[in-house]
C-alpha cells in the first residue's frame, strides 16, 4: 500500500466495505449502526465517560452555544468547517458515521487525505488520517502538521475557549485527541516527533497559520509550554507508548464490537458538565 492510496469507503448489500490500496476491507457490524469511529469520539469514551457516548448515540447529543462558536472560530483559523457536527445549537441525531450520510462525510474528509499533502511546506493544516484496528477504520482529523526538512515533525490540535482559565492546562480528552493523531501518524509511517495543543480565546486578532514559527521556536528551545500571545498557549503533550495506546484502544473498541457493555464513570464533575444529566440512570448532578 503506498501512502498516497486514498481510502474509499462504500455500502453494498447493507455491508459496509474499506477500499485501500488495492485491498477490501469488510467493516464488522458496530453497535449504532456506525460504519467508523472518529478520534474525537473515543477521546469522550476514554477520557470523559463511556456511557455518555452510549447516550450521544441512543438519546441523540445537545449541541450548545459554545461547541457552535467553537466550530467558527476553527473555521476562521484554518479555513474550513468542522462539519461533523450541527452549525446550530440544540438535539443532534448522531448521524456523521451512520448510513449514506456517514458514507458521504468519511469520502469527503479523503478529499483532504495526508498521503497527498506536500511536506516541503511549512505546514499543512486540516488532513485526514486513518487507521484499521481490530478492522474498524478510526478516522482523525488533526488541525496541523509542521514540517521540518520535507517531513512532519509535529502534529498540533488547536482547543478554542471563551475562559481564560482553561488556557493553562490540557484537558484528558485534549490529550488523548492529538495523542491518537501522533500514534496514527507513525503508522502510517508519517514520524512525527512532538504532539502539542495549543489553546486560544476566541476572536482575537490573531491566526494560529500566521505564527507557526513561534511553535516551531518552543520546541527548539525546549519549552513545553509558552504563552504565544495575549490569551494563546501551547503545551507539548506527553505520548504513551504505542503498545499501551493500543490496548486501551482495543479495550474501547470492544464496547463498539458488542463484546461489553458501556462502563459509566460518573463524578460530581463530570455529570455537572454532561448534556445527558437530566436523565441518565448513573448522573449525580441530577
Amino acid at each position: 500500500m503506498r501512502l498516497s492510496d486514498v481510502p474509499v469507503l462504500r455500502i453494498d448489500n447493507n455491508e459496509a466495505y474499506l477500499e485501500w490500496g488495492g485491498e477490501v476491507h469488510r467493516v464488522p457490524r458496530l453497535k449504532h449502526g456506525a460504519l467508523f469511529l472518529m478520534v474525537n469520539q473515543l477521546s469522550t469514551q476514554l477520557r470523559f465517560c463511556e456511557y455518555r457516548v452510549h447516550l450521544d448515540y441512543t438519546k441523540g447529543r445537545v449541541i450548545g452555544d459554545e461547541a457552535v462558536e467553537g466550530l467558527y472560530e476553527h473555521a476562521r483559523q484554518l479555513g474550513g468547517i468542522a462539519d461533523e457536527f450541527s452549525l446550530e445549537s440544540g438535539w443532534d441525531p448522531v448521524v456523521v458515521n451512520r448510513g449514506e450520510e456517514g458514507v458521504s462525510f468519511f469520502n469527503m474528509r479523503m478529499r483532504n487525505w495526508v498521503g497527498k499533502a506536500d511536506f516541503t511546506k511549512p505546514y499543512v493544516e486540516e488532513r485526514s488520517v486513518l487507521a484499521i484496528v481490530k478492522g474498524i477504520p478510526i478516522l482523525g482529523l488533526p488541525d496541523l502538521i509542521i514540517n521540518r526538512d520535507g517531513k512532519p515533525w509535529l502534529v498540533v490540535e488547536l482547543k478554542t475557549t471563551n475562559r481564560v482559565h482553561r488556557l493553562s492546562y490540557v484537558n484528558p480528552r485534549e490529550a488523548y485527541q492529538v495523542e491518537a493523531y501522533y500514534h496514527f501518524l507513525r503508522m502510517l509511517n508519517l514520524n512525527v516527533e512532538r504532539a502539542v495543543v495549543v489553546k486560544m480565546i476566541r476572536g482575537l486578532d490573531y491566526r494560529l497559520i500566521d505564527h507557526v514559527d513561534s511553535i516551531t521556536k518552543a520546541i527548539e528551545d525546549g519549552v513545553r509550554h509558552r504563552q504565544l500571545s495575549n490569551g494563546v498557549y501551547m503545551h507539548v503533550v506527553d505520548v504513551t507508548s504505542f503498545n499501551e495506546f493500543m490496548s486501551e484502544l482495543e479495550y474501547a473498541l470492544d464496547y463498539w464490537l458488542g463484546s461489553r457493555n458501556a462502563k459509566p464513570s460518573p463524578s460530581q464533575g463530570k455529570c455537572a458538565l454532561c448534556d445527558h444529566k437530566s436523565h441518565c440512570p448513573y448522573s449525580l448532578a441530577r
